[in-house]
């Protein structure tokens, strides 16, 4: 280990250079300072701006007053010729409480946005922008609204502030079609005459008038609508924007210096600390490096050497355990390949089991419902009515259970590989037809109506029909349990190309969440936002997508929670297209065909 140098007399301490380094952050936090200033000069100037048109407006609801309640209009133009004198005021509109113009005119383009509907009334485009904000708020102050003239006509700001885009565009000399639009109501009552030497204005009441109350009560309160011109505010704006990018520019520039200097005396200790540090990481030999400097630096080199002694000294003891390490994960993957391999054995046995237990429940259920639509049907001996429904009730259940035992059966069968599929020329609109009667007593009884989509040049698919069938029934079922009453399940074939058919199912039910989407294919899982009430074994989904798959095709679902579900899959044509009318669907009540 090298003894400290001797501590130069132009050296300076980490601390020193921490303290530079705070007073650049400093004078960059002094710019940001100036920015906000500048900000707020630009929030009052609007302001100052906002204010001066608010008071244009009153003064134009106050003078305004009796002639619109003597429909003097002349006088309204009058006084909206000398407002429109001023510089910045656009277009002076007056307009009734229902949004028809009594009065108005205004500058350039904006003498364009006053229109004669077809019915005779006059009106003024800004004013069918800013009503359904007028109705939400309170007119006991000036509504303030910020206008874009674009080029089809204005358009409503979101606000009547300059965003930074735009700010960005003042910078480059644009000038941007910004107006506020500021409409004021007009009083019940005289307000004092006020004046202004600013607005170069005279603006004295006429007093000679009617003033009663039936009078005011009788005519609909007035809006008087001023828009005033931004472009004046831009040019400050420009200005003041371009004065503080040249300010920025030139304190940056100088506190860049500083950084740049500070930066090296840092920066060049710490390169050497650097090329030492990867050195030791890709485990070649370090040699001891010079301590130059007696601040923090200093030291941290002074502790790096006294680190890359003491790593290379436990270098040898980290190999040695490295190779324990090896032996001990390679003992620990094989105990892991031993208990996978038994987890196999273990799930084949399940599937062995309940395809076992499946086939041997079928027959005894058999025979007991035989047994018992005999006893339903009196062969062996009367039974009463109370009787017979408790028999049917039974012969109900019986049904369920077989259902699920001959799903355990069919899942069992697939997950062990004895599944085998028998591809054939199918004609999808005869298996679809047979499907739909076979599944008419449940939908009748759930009272849903199933509607059928078939394009009229569907061809022959490649599939095994019985398959097939019970994708569909699969489906079909799924979606008319948990549609509500009265609604309507759709079944729609769509020819997505010249040989791929997309089959969907769907329904208007509860839908299914995000988090669920994904784990409802899995065989016994419910969603927690089924309901109890609703009966399944959480298979029959599970069934139709593993049968898909061993069509090589795919099944998959679009569903928004409370909007409904469609189930979708492919399958792919062996022959031209020609007519789906293989084989009609019976007319009935609950069901729809569209071809």
């Amino acid at each position: 280990m090298t003894e400290p140098t001797q501590r130069s007399p132009l050296s300076i301490r980490l601390r020193t250079k921490l303290v530079l380094s705070t007073a650049a952050i400093l004078a960059a936090a002094h710019l940001l300072l100036g920015w906000l200033f500048i900000q707020q000069q630009v929030r009052s100037a609007a302001e100052s701006l906002v204010q001066s048109g608010a008071l244009l407006a009153q003064h134009l609801a106050g003078m305004g007053r009796f002639s619109i309640i003597a429909g003097d209009t002349q006088r309204l133009d009058q006084l909206i010729q000398e407002i429109l004198v001023v510089g910045p005021v656009a277009y002076v509109a007056v307009v009734s409480s229902d949004g028809e113009l009594q009065a108005g005119s205004g500058k350039a383009e904006w003498q364009r946005q006053f229109f004669t509907q077809p019915a005779g009334t006059q009106q003024f485009s800004v004013t069918k922008l800013v009503q359904p904000r007028l109705l939400a708020a309170a007119m006991n102050e000036p509504l303030i609204t910020g206008i874009w003239l674009a080029g089809t006509g204005p358009v409503l700001r979101s606000t009547i502030e300059f965003t930074a885009s735009e700010l960005l565009s003042l910078v480059g000399g644009s000038d941007l079609p910004i107006f506020y639009d500021l409409l004021v109501q007009m009083p019940h009552h005289p307000r004092a005459t006020v004046w202004d030497p600013a607005l170069h204005l005279m603006l004295e009441e006429q007093s000679d008038m009617p003033e009663g109350p039936a009078v005011l009560q009788s005519v609909a309160p007035a809006l008087v609508q001023i828009g005033l011109s931004t472009s004046d505010l831009q040019h400050v704006l420009h200005r003041l924007l371009w004065q503080a990018v040249l300010i920025r520019l030139s304190t940056l520039a100088g506190v860049l210096g500083i950084i740049a200097l500070l930066a090296r005396r840092i920066t060049v200790p710490l390169q050497g600390l650097t090329t030492a540090a990867t050195k030791l990481a890709e485990g070649k030999p370090v040699p001891t490096m010079d301590i130059r400097t007696n601040d923090e630096i200093g030291t941290l080199i002074q502790v790096f050497n006294t680190m890359a002694a003491t790593l290379q000294s436990r270098e040898h003891e980290l190999r040695e355990l490295t190779h324990t390490l090896e032996d001990r994960v390679e003992a620990r993957t094989m105990e892991l390949a031993a208990a996978n391999v038994k987890l196999q054995e273990l799930d084949r046995r399940k599937s062995i089991f309940i395809s076992t237990a499946s086939h041997e429940l079928r027959t005894p259920l058999t025979s007991m419902k035989v047994d018992l639509v005999n006893l339903r049907e009196g062969i062996d001996g009367a039974v009463t009515d109370d009787q017979r429904r408790s028999l049917v009730r039974v012969e109900a259940n019986l049904s369920r259970l077989q259902t699920l035992i001959d799903d355990l059966l069919d899942l069992s069968q697939i997950e062990m590989g004895r599944t085998t599929v028998r591809l054939e020329a199918v004609a999808l609109g005869s298996v679809i037809s047979k499907t739909v009667e076979e599944l008419r007593p449940f939908s009748s009884e759930r009272r849903v109506s199933l509607a059928i989509s078939l394009p009229s040049d569907l061809p022959l698919v490649r599939a095994d029909p019985d398959k097939l069938r019970q994708i569909l029934l699969n489906l079909l079922h799924n979606a008319v349990k948990f549609a509500p009453v009265d609604t309507i399940v759709d079944l729609a074939v769509t020819r997505i190309s010249t040989d791929e058919i997309r089959v969907s199912v769907r329904d208007v039910g509860p839908g299914i969440a995000p988090e669920d989407v994904n784990k409802i294919f899995q065989p016994f899982y419910r969603a927690p936002t089924i309901r109890k009430q609703t009966k399944g074994a959480g298979l029959g989904l599970g069934i139709a997508k593993l049968l898909v798959e061993l069509h090589q095709e795919r099944l998959w679902v679009e569903t928004e929670l409370n909007r409904g579900s469609c189930f979708l899959f492919t399958l792919h044509s062996v022959t031209a297209p020609r007519s789906a009318s293989a084989e009609p669907i019976a007319s009935s009540s609950s069901h729809q065909i569209t071809r």
